[in-house]
């Protein structure tokens, strides 16, 4: 089975506090290391099953890991009383069934 490239069309599902409410933006992750969507850009890496991605102009920052046609992780604002959350992003095209959503703090905890 060939491995589903990073680069193309996503749809980033977020949550803040990890309460089960969810918001949603288009996410495009571009070759070279660059991503847009709702109105947000930044940079991304990708080493392994691992993907990281940061806001221009921000600390925010979004970790994960990547399996098939979807990435899971958390994310976090690295400010002091800053928030702290899960997201899940789906490859267009993928089925959400695909997708495993970890429901783990930025520290973790369940």
């Amino acid at each position: 089975m060939a491995a589903v490239s990073i680069v193309g069309n996503w749809t980033l599902h977020y949550d803040w506090g990890s309460d089960g409410s969810y918001g949603t933006i288009p996410f495009n992750i571009v070759a070279g290391g660059t991503w847009n969507g709702g109105g947000f850009n930044g940079r991304w890496i990708q080493e392994e099953g691992m993907f990281m991605f940061t806001f221009n102009n921000s600390e925010t920052t979004y970790a994960g890991n990547k399996a098939s046609g979807s990435i899971t992780g958390v994310m976090t604002t690295f400010l002091p009383a800053g928030l702290e959350g899960s997201f899940y992003m789906l490859k267009a095209g993928a089925s959400l069934v695909a997708a495993a959503v970890d429901k783990r703090d930025a520290s973790g905890k369940m």
